[in-house]
């Protein structure tokens, strides 16, 4: 981690066209990646876009051009099947109104605990790539 001010004035992206690099004297280099024309703005990547919660903590903004964002559905003490089945590095909600199949499989499995059976059959379905049981 580094406090680096003239950062500040490089605008976030999720198609950078700069990155920074360090010398092993900690000096920043921000160089450009393609071509960019005059008055141009330069874009870096501050992180993942479909994380609003992290740049919001962050940086102090959310990026409202990315097409997904994260759920923040929170399960309190979520099983090790729930973390094989994508909570929550996956779980995405789209800016079309559309819920990424993760999302789902998540819910599912967790309204299926009312039948141990049913939610073991549908984990294992959705270990195996069965789709159709699913």
């Amino acid at each position: 981690v580094a406090l680096v001010p003239m950062a500040d004035y490089l605008n976030h992206g999720a198609e950078p066209n700069v990155d920074i690099s360090y010398d092993e004297e900690g000096n920043c280099y921000v160089y450009s990646m393609t071509e960019v024309g005059a008055g141009e703005p330069l874009v870096f990547s501050y992180g993942d876009s479909t994380n609003p919660s992290n740049l919001l903590a962050r940086y102090g903004f959310l990026d409202e051009s990315s097409e997904a964002t994260f759920c923040k559905y929170v399960i309190e003490n979520p099983t090790f099947e729930m973390f094989n089945l994508g909570y929550p590095n996956s779980m995405y909600f789209y800016n079309d109104g559309g819920i990424s199949n993760e999302v789902w499989d998540v819910l599912l499995y967790e309204l299926l605990k009312v039948s141990p059976e049913e939610q073991q059959h549908f984990y294992q379905a959705h270990m195996s790539g069965d789709e159709g049981t699913k």
